[in-house]
């Protein structure tokens, strides 16, 4: 069994084609736009001014994950 290129859970659902590399279309939307994104960033020239923010908002974002996987984590202890 494979496990999701994302989240890094298994991919339970089966398919005769060609493997799934995703546990789910949350998953797949996700490494989708987060490439999106990227290409996105690397064309724009921000200001000095500008790249601050832009880190912060990435860290925020990156922050977010820490606390959705501790909460996630949590719910699965009880």
């Amino acid at each position: 069994m494979n496990n999701c290129q994302v989240c890094g859970n298994p991919i339970t659902r089966k398919t005769s084609f060609k493997p799934r590399s995703y546990c789910s279309d949350n998953c797949r939307d996700f490494n989708k736009y987060k490439n999106a994104f990227e290409d996105k960033l690397l064309k724009i020239k921000p200001t000095k001014e500008s790249r601050k923010l832009l880190r912060g908002d990435m860290f925020r974002l990156s922050n977010s994950i820490s606390i959705g996987t501790l909460t996630h984590e949590v719910e699965n202890v009880f």
